[in-house]
């Protein structure tokens, strides 16, 4: 039973089905392909049958199909008619190759739809709008292209500079966008026509090698004609690790680039091709494939496009036909305007519809992503896949808002890939530098080295531990200098010239990033940072003088003031003696003296002499008038004398203390006995010609009139010139280049602060996409601070010499103990010399003694010693003891008290006596005589 109800229910549905394709609604189609388009034909077909072969499908569909020998207006006129004459509801084709649009423009007379799916040249809106409304294309636009590419180009891979070859009007058409791109060079885009060079391709290659100084290439070709043209452009070096290139073709992928590629074509190539939808993974694969199914595979942009077509059509067509009560075959002339009959309305709906529909609404799915037609029958939204064509890998999908968006590529692809990828390989960079100390230097013994040992520097490890950090290998090329620019030429030499014609990856020196280098070539993020400042000569320092407190006057000063002191006090003696006032009781207490005392002999005027030119005074002074003018004007010549000595010691003293009279750059431009310079062509020359600072400006016109030039033509030059003159010239220079000149010659300085601020940094060409990881990697080793032991272990002297120099400049105006040690020498000398004296006196003082107590001199000298040494004792006794007895000290005391005092009783008889004298002899003769009574 349960049989018997199955098979009637399969009966039954083959029933339906059959009445249902009987029911079905016929509609005719028509296509015009050229030949050598199977491929085209092929897709055409398998489109309609698939849709045929859907039974839920109310349409029909029949085909016919018109070949055109070639491009010929009156024979492509005369298959559109007859296709026409066959009730054809819609036209396909033809392709580009025709170079006329005959077929729209009949299909516009007689209201039946005309589907396009290849690039034309297109017309105005109001062209579109008049002559192709029956018109719809499924190809995107020539201008939304162009837009996807300046998309991709400026905004993806922000390519600043590049050169575009072209093949055809159409090529150009689509890279018309590429032309708006601003960029900061004027001829940073250039245009070559590649037909131009048909007779030998290798001549375009030439120029773009070696005149064009380009890495950058967006290339418009056949993909018939894309290895050819690589090929050769490999042996010209076009195509390294370092050289990118974009293909815009949307066919590229189906060239056989992929065969010819191999390790030795490490090429940067990408290029963009129409987003497929993605397939359904429970899609039933097919176990036999067949020849549509691998013109599908290789996602050829014509056969694709074609089954959009297609596709789109028979879902419009469906849509209309169904929802008419009654359906109106087109007619059958291409003439309807003879006849007066109006264009087919069915028509005009239809294609209405295919604005309309979108690729959720339609069944089967389109093979193309995003399918939208505008109102003018033009698809201006799809999306775009960027990929590698040497190895087949996506890269990233733009969609119509402008956004590119990267595909993460799945492990499966990458373990699945057949052919690797070389351009993902180990890089080597080409380093360019030149000599420079400390950046870059032969070592010295590199007589014992091969190739990159040989050499050493802060460049030299700092790229060694990039290298590190990127994992790329580098070789060294080595120029005459940073790059100097040609204002007459406008072309650059040295480091930047490499960059700018791609000889070179990274430059790397003292290499300034200025505003006019960013013109020609990208910087990094700084690894140093610094300014301008001043390098002069530093003269030694004259040798500390003992005797530096005789310096103030001459030798033969020092002469004239000694005989002057020996002279005054011969005179003072003199006068003294002279003066009556100068004569004096030597006994107050007696009236009438016998003689008077005069105590300005040798011994006293020279303590007075001594005592004012030393401002300490003297116990004694003169009482006449003539005697107090003399030490008035003593006085007045001690002070005279002592305040001029003063001055000139502090100023002799400090004078090897004191800096140089130019201390900033504003006192180097206001004088005009030392010439100042800089590098010629520099930063640093740049930095002053450039400046709008009233000093900087001034000081770059001084340093122009300079005769002979100031300029040099490298910083060495300009430090030996500092040395060689010096004091005679100065060198504006930056203070990493002056510092480490500094710290290995003593006789050079920085004067005055730093000016401005500068950065160091590597230097890449325009746009190199290396560019953002230098500048991590740089980063990651500030952090880590080995851009500072760098600097430290390249700048820093370890085996400085003037160290004790520098520590005497910073001691300020202190003398020092050599400076001070006459004066020293002067006290010690007087300490020995007055003990030597003492010593003498003590002596004859015991010889004395001894004689007079009739003792022997070894006695009385352990008496005095020893009463010496005794410094409690503040009493002493007249005459020495022997120790023996009382009475005998009493004795002798007793004996040399009376002879004591015999001895003085006859001193001032005779004493009275010879005053007496001496007050008549005065009375004799200064006065008149009076009588004894008187």
């Amino acid at each position: 039973m349960y049989m018997c109800r199955e098979f009637f229910f399969i009966t039954l549905l083959k029933i339906s089905i059959e009445f249902m394709d009987e029911r079905k609604t016929e509609v005719k189609v028509g296509a015009i392909f050229f030949k050598n388009e199977e491929a085209l034909e092929l897709s055409f077909d398998a489109a309609f049958q698939q849709i045929n072969n859907i039974k839920l499908f109310e349409l029909h569909f029949i085909t016919f199909k018109r070949y055109m020998p070639n491009d010929d207006s009156y024979v492509l006129q005369q298959l559109t008619c007859e296709l026409i004459s066959n009730g054809v509801a819609a036209l396909f084709g033809p392709t580009s190759k025709a170079s006329n649009d005959i077929v729209a423009l009949i299909a516009n007379s007689t209201g039946i739809p005309h589907l396009q799916y290849d690039w034309n040249i297109e017309t105005t809106i109001e062209q579109l709008q008049l002559n192709h409304r029956m018109s719809v294309n499924v190809a995107p636009t020539l201008s939304a292209i162009s837009k996807a590419y300046w998309d991709i180009i400026k905004i993806n891979y922000d390519w600043k500079t590049f050169t575009i070859f072209y093949q055809s009007e159409q090529g150009l058409t689509r890279l018309q966008d590429l032309m708006g791109i601003h960029t900061v060079n004027k001829d940073a885009i250039k245009l070559k026509r590649i037909t131009d060079y048909s007779q030998d391709i290798r001549v375009l290659w030439k120029e773009a090698a070696e005149a064009l100084h380009e890495q950058r290439f967006i290339l418009d070709c056949d993909p018939e004609t894309l290895v050819d043209l690589l090929n050769t452009a490999k042996d010209f070096k076009l195509l390294g690790p370092f050289k990118q290139w974009f293909l815009t073709h949307l066919d590229s992928h189906s060239s056989s680039l992929k065969l010819i590629y191999n390790e030795q074509f490490k090429a940067n190539i990408t290029g963009v091709r129409l987003k497929l939808n993605d397939l359904n993974p429970y899609e039933r694969r097919k176990t036999r494939i067949t020849l549509i199914d691998q013109i599908f595979g290789n996602q050829t942009m014509l056969p694709i496009l074609m089954y959009d077509a297609v596709i789109l059509y028979a879902n419009a067509a469906r849509n209309i036909i169904i929802s008419l009560k009654e359906y109106q075959h087109p007619y059958k002339r291409c003439d309807l305007g003879r006849y007066g009959r109006s264009p087919w309305l069915v028509g005009r709906l239809i294609v209405k519809e295919m604005k309309e529909l979108s690729e959720d609404d339609v069944e089967p799915l389109f093979k193309t992503e995003n399918m939208k037609i505008d109102e003018n029958g033009q698809r201006s939204i799809f999306n775009l896949e960027i990929y590698k064509p040497t190895v087949n890998e996506p890269l990233a999908i733009w969609k119509s808002d402008g956004l590119v968006t990267p595909i993460r590529i799945k492990q499966e692809f990458q373990a699945a890939a057949v052919i690797p990828d070389f351009s993902q390989v180990r890089r080597t960079y080409i380093v360019v530098t030149h000599f420079e100390e400390p950046y870059f230097m032969l070592k010295a013994d590199h007589e014992n080295f091969r190739g990159m040992e040989k050499y050493e520097g802060y460049a030299v490890d700092l790229i060694q531990k990039l290298s590190e950090l990127m994992d790329f290998e580098y070789d060294f090329m080595i120029v005459g200098g940073n790059g100097k620019f040609n204002q007459i030429t406008k072309e650059w030499d040295g480091i930047i010239r490499k960059l700018i014609d791609h000889q070179a990856q990274i430059g790397i020196s003292d290499l300034t990033i200025t505003q006019l280098r960013r013109k020609y070539v990208d910087f990094t993020v700084p690894f140093m940072q610094l300014g301008i400042s001043i390098l002069f000569y530093k003269r030694d320092a004259e040798p500390k003088n003992m005797f530096a407190f005789l310096q103030p006057f001459a030798k033969e000063v020092w002469i004239y003031l000694i005989l002057t002191q020996l002279i005054i006090t011969l005179m003072f003696v003199f006068m003294a003696r002279i003066s009556n006032h100068e004569w004096e009781n030597p006994h107050p207490t007696n009236l009438e003296p016998i003689e008077l005392e005069n105590k300005w002999y040798t011994s006293n005027s020279a303590w007075l002499m001594i005592g004012s030119i030393m401002q300490q005074g003297c116990d004694i002074l003169p009482r006449g008038g003539p005697m107090r003018m003399l030490v008035g004007m003593w006085w007045f010549f001690a002070l005279m004398i002592l305040s001029t000595y003063t001055a000139n010691l502090a100023a002799f003293l400090t004078s090897n203390k004191m800096q140089s009279t130019i201390k900033s750059l504003k006192d180097l431009i206001e004088q005009d006995y030392v010439k100042f310079g800089t590098f010629h062509g520099g930063s640093t020359s740049q930095f002053f010609s450039e400046s709008n600072n009233t000093d900087y400006h001034k000081a770059w016109n001084q340093m122009k009139s300079f005769q002979p030039s100031a300029f040099t033509s490298s910083n060495k030059e300009g430090v030996e010139r500092v040395r060689k003159g010096q004091g005679n010239y100065a060198f504006l220079m930056e203070t990493t280049s002056l510092s480490y000149n500094i710290e290995r010659d003593c006789h050079l300085q920085q004067i005055g602060h730093q000016i401005g601020e500068k950065h160091y940094g590597l230097a890449v060409p325009l746009g190199a996409d290396y560019r953002t990881n230098l500048s991590v990697s740089l980063l990651q080793l500030s952090e880590k601070g080995e851009l500072y032991k760098l600097k430290n272990k390249w700048w820093k002297n370890h085996n400085n010499t003037c160290n004790d120099n520098k520590e005497a400049d910073l001691d300020g105006d202190e003398l020092s103990i050599i400076e001070l040690g006459g004066v020293f020498m002067v006290l010690g000398g007087g300490i020995v010399i007055a003990i030597v004296i003492g010593c003498c006196e003590f002596l004859w003082n015991v010889q004395r003694v001894a004689v007079e107590e009739r003792v022997t001199p070894c006695e009385a000298f352990k008496a005095e010693l020893i009463f010496a040494l005794k410094f409690w004792i503040k009493r002493k006794p007249i005459r020495i003891s022997s120790g023996s007895s009382t009475s005998r000290r009493s004795s002798r005391s007793t004996s040399r008290r009376s002879s004591g005092q015999s001895k003085q009783s006859k001193r001032s008889k005779i004493s009275k006596r010879s005053k007496h004298s001496k007050r008549s002899h005065s009375r004799s003769h200064s006065g008149p005589k009076f009588s004894e009574r008187d």
